[in-house]
C-alpha cells in the first residue's frame, strides 16, 4: 500500500507544481504547446478552488495509503500540499479583477461617471443560453445565420452584437463570450449572437464584410425584436476582438460594405477581450508566427501592405473612434498582451475614448469559465455599455 501511495503522491506532487507554473508563468507560448497550456492555464487560474480541493483530494487518498511511512513519499506529500495552497492562492487576484476593470472604466468615461460592482464566486456559475434565445438560426445574409437572445417582454433595449473566436479558421455564434452576452441579456440587452465566414476558405475582407452584414440587418431588423437600433454596440474574442474592433473603427466605410454601400454599419461601443488589433505585428521574440499565420488563413498579401493596416484596427483609430472599454490577460499564451498594450498606447496618443484593463493571471479566453474574473468582466462590460447607452 505504501509503494501505491508514494506513487501517487509524487504524481500528485508533480502534476500540482506543473499546474501552478503554468498557471502563473504561461511557459508554452509557441503552436502546438499554447493549446494544451491555456487549457491548463484557465483551469488553475480561473478554478482555483476547485482545482485546490482536487488536489487535496489526491493529496489525502496518497496519504490513505500511507505515502507517508517512505520519505520520497513523505516529501512528495507536503509539496502536494503546498501546490494545493498555491492553487488556492490564485483566487485571490481573480477576486481583484473588478479594481483593474475599475480603472479602465474610469479612463474611457472619467472617474465616477460607474462605480462598477460584481460577485466573487468561489465556484464557477452554470451556462445560460436557452432561456434567453428568442431566435435561433436567423439568416442575415445568403450563407450566414445569427441567434438573437433576450429577455421576455422586452422592448427599446439598446443592443450588442457578439463576434465569436476561432483564430479566423473555426468557431460559431454558439461559443464564446457566453456569459458576457447571458449576463447582457439579463440586464435587458437585446444581444444578437453571429456567424461569419471562416478562413482559409473564404480570403479577406469576407470576415468583415460578414460582420458589416450583421450590423446592416440589425439596424434593420432589430425592432422586431425588442431592440433599439440607435444605438448598436459590439463585442468580441480573439480572432473575433479583431473583427468586433475593425467593425467599431470603420463605420459605413465602402471598402467593406460591397453591395450595400449605403447601409448605416456605424457602432456606438465596444468591448474586446484577449484580441488582434496590428495584424503585421511580430511576435515577442521577433519571428513572424502571427504574420505567416494571417497571410495563410485569410490575406493574400503581404504583411507591410496597405491591406494589413487597412485591416489592423490599431491603424483604424481616431479621435472620434467610437468609446472602447478593452480587456486583455497578461498570462495571454495564444494574443500578446503587447497588441493590447499597443492598441492602448495609439489611442491615448490620438485622445480616442478607450479603456484598457490588463487583468493579472488570466490567459487567453478565460471566459470559458464563469469565473470570479468573468463575472467581473461581464458586469464592468454591461455597466460601461450601458452607461452609453443612457447618455
Amino acid at each position: 500500500m505504501s509503494r501505491t501511495g508514494t506513487a501517487l503522491a509524487v504524481a500528485a506532487g508533480v502534476g500540482g507544481v506543473a499546474l501552478n507554473v503554468i498557471a502563473r508563468r504561461s511557459p508554452w507560448r509557441h503552436y502546438p504547446w499554447y493549446l494544451p497550456g491555456t487549457a491548463l492555464g484557465v483551469v488553475g487560474t480561473e478554478l482555483p478552488v476547485p482545482a485546490a480541493a482536487a488536489q487535496l483530494a489526491v493529496t489525502g487518498a496518497a496519504a490513505a495509503l500511507k505515502a507517508h511511512r517512505s520519505k520520497i513519499g513523505a516529501a512528495a506529500l507536503a509539496v502536494s500540499a503546498g501546490a494545493a495552497i498555491g492553487l488556492a492562492a490564485l483566487q485571490k487576484p481573480a477576486n481583484d479583477t473588478r479594481r483593474h476593470l475599475q480603472g479602465a472604466v474610469d479612463e474611457a468615461l472619467g472617474r465616477g461617471a460607474v462605480e462598477l460592482w460584481a460577485p466573487t464566486p468561489a465556484l464557477p456559475g452554470r451556462y445560460r443560453r436557452a432561456e434567453f434565445i428568442v431566435a435561433d438560426g436567423v439568416r442575415y445574409s445568403e450563407d450566414q445565420l445569427l441567434d438573437v437572445w433576450r429577455k421576455p417582454g422586452v422592448t427599446g433595449a439598446p443592443v450588442v452584437i457578439q463576434v465569436h473566436g476561432g483564430s479566423w479558421t473555426g468557431g460559431n455564434r454558439r461559443q464564446q463570450n457566453l456569459p458576457v452576452l447571458a449576463h447582457l441579456a439579463d440586464n435587458g440587452w437585446v444581444c444578437v449572437a453571429i456567424d461569419y465566414r471562416l478562413g482559409p476558405k473564404n480570403r479577406w475582407p469576407a470576415q468583415i464584410v460578414d460582420v458589416k452584414r450583421a450590423i446592416a440587418w440589425v439596424r434593420a431588423n432589430i425592432e422586431r425584436y425588442g431592440g433599439d437600433p440607435s444605438f448598436i454596440a459590439i463585442t468580441g474574442g480573439s480572432a473575433g476582438g479583431h473583427l468586433a474592433g475593425l467593425a467599431a473603427l470603420t463605420g459605413n466605410d465602402p471598402a467593406f460594405q460591397p453591395g450595400f454601400e449605403d447601409a448605416d454599419t456605424s457602432i456606438q461601443a465596444g468591448a474586446l477581450l484577449y484580441g488582434v488589433y496590428d495584424l503585421s505585428a511580430f511576435n515577442d521574440d521577433g519571428t513572424t508566427g502571427l504574420r505567416d499565420h494571417i497571410r495563410r488563413v485569410m490575406i493574400d498579401d503581404e504583411p507591410d501592405s496597405a491591406t494589413f493596416r487597412d485591416a489592423s484596427p490599431s491603424h483604424r483609430l481616431t479621435p472620434d473612434s467610437p468609446p472602447l472599454l478593452v480587456v486583455h490577460g497578461d498570462r495571454d499564451e495564444i494574443v500578446s498582451v503587447n497588441q493590447a498594450r499597443e492598441f492602448a498606447t495609439r489611442a491615448r496618443e490620438l485622445g480616442s475614448p478607450f479603456g484598457y484593463a490588463e487583468l493579472p493571471y488570466a490567459h487567453h479566453a478565460f471566459d470559458s469559465v464563469a469565473s470570479a474574473r468573468t463575472v467581473a468582466t461581464a458586469h464592468a462590460a454591461e455597466q460601461f455599455l450601458s452607461y452609453l447607452a443612457k447618455r
